[in-house]
Formats: structure tokens, sequence, C-alpha cells
């Protein structure tokens, strides 16, 4: 297992945007131009595929779990520090934009025609993605070592995922 990536949620990464508020999200006006996407996914690890995640590079079994308040699933390259893990939550928790309100240091960009919040480091991202007035698409990244940038993998499995979430 990653450091940092123990299961249970327990971890709180750095600007989290208030992922584990109870309040539901506010309904913000979005700048997004592209489909409104649905953020109510049954099964969790089908947001990204098995067969997305390995061509990305995942070699472990998708797994469901929580993380920071947020129901969805694990990818990951390898069993130990010596890979990467990557947390994938389509959530009607939180925003793109509450995200971006709770994240001082957060970048914006764009994933895919969507707008997105991004705040990361050489080990960490965390990847807000505006797909719904309701909710977001939430991805936090962990990586245990160069030449993997985690900002980068989290917009692989962003960009997976947008195909597979149905328009709302």
């Amino acid at each position: 297992m990653l450091a940092g990536c123990g299961g249970g949620g327990a971890e709180t990464p750095p600007g989290d945007g208030g992922a584990t508020s109870a309040q539901p999200p506010s309904e913000t006006k979005s700048t997004r131009t592209a489909p409104q996407k649905s953020v109510s996914v049954a099964d969790r690890c089908s947001v990204v595929s098995a067969d997305q995640a390995r061509a990305i590079g995942a070699d472990q079994a998708p797994e469901e779990r929580e993380s920071t308040g947020f129901l969805g699933c694990d990818y990951q390259l390898g069993k130990t520090a010596e890979g990467w893990l990557v947390f994938v939550s389509a959530t009607d928790k939180e925003t793109m934009q509450d995200f971006a309100e709770g994240a001082s240091d957060g970048v914006p960009t764009n994933v895919g025609g969507y707008p997105a919040t991004q705040v990361g480091d050489e080990r960490r991202c965390l990847l807000s993605v505006d797909v719904s007035d309701k909710g977001s698409l939430y991805i936090n990244t962990v990586v245990s070592e160069a030449p993997v940038e985690p900002c980068g993998l989290s917009k692989q499995f962003a960009d997976a995922a947008l195909k597979n979430l149905p328009n709302a």
C-alpha cells in the first residue's frame, strides 16, 4: 500500500476543498460549455473501467472505498510504495466551485473541455472537474516517485471517466 493511502479514508489531503462537510454542494453558476454529466453512479468502479485503468497503467484490480467523505474507486500500479494510486469519485458531495473555494493553492485547468481545479506537487494531485451543477468528478492521486507526474495521471483518469459518465 502506498504511503498516505491507507484504507478507510482517514487521510485528509491539503486543499481538500472541505470535502468532509455534511452539507450538500452549493449550486453555483458554471462556466462549463460541455454537456452536464450525471454524478449518480451505482457501481463506483464503473466510472473508469478496469480495461481503461489497465490501458493507463494500473496493474491491480479496481477497489471500491471511501476517501475523505467521497465514495469512489481506487486504481493502482504496484502493491507497495513503488507505484501509484488514483482514487476516482463521481460525487454529489461537492461541486468543483466548492472545491476551488476551499483550495487556496488551486490552479484552474481544463480536462476534456470541462473546467477543473487542481492542487498538487511532485507526489500528489487533487483534481476536481466541473461535470455537474450538483457535484463533480473528484480525483486524488498519489505517486511514490518520478517520472510519473500526479496531475497528468489524474487528468488521464478524468478523461477516461468523462467517456463513461452519462449525460444528465
